[in-house]
């Protein structure tokens, strides 16, 4: 029973395993506490997921957690860390992963019209 407690103790003590780039930045860039150590943690995720950010589908932590969407997930994670940086890092992941996938839509104004 004691091992079975011990191991179990371990299994939850070590780091879950990063999806993509969005989910490594989460899991190392929360506990951060300047600047250095935010660039570190993302040196250390783009060599994981070289193509960082942008091949992480938006919107697609929606189904895995209870965040509503990206600010929320950024509250919650971004709370401890001291730096910028980090803070900035956390920000992009949770609005990659958590926001509703924009449509694309036209926003373009019309043309202006000059006199002949």
């Amino acid at each position: 029973m004691h091992s079975t407690l011990v191991a179990l103790a371990l299994l939850l003590a070590s780091p879950a395993m990063a999806a993509n780039y969005a989910t490594c930045i989460l899991d190392k860039a929360g506990q951060v506490q300047n600047d250095k150590a935010a660039m570190a943690a993302a040196q250390a995720c783009l060599a994981s997921f070289p193509s960082g950010i942008k091949a992480v589908k938006p919107g697609s932590g929606r189904e895995l957690t209870g965040y509503d969407s990206g600010a929320e997930c950024t509250a919650k994670k971004a709370a401890d860390t001291r730096s910028e940086m980090a803070a900035y890092q956390i920000k992009r992941a949770c609005m990659r992963l958590y926001d509703e996938p924009q449509t694309h839509t036209s926003t373009m104004l019309p043309a202006p019209s000059f006199p002949p």
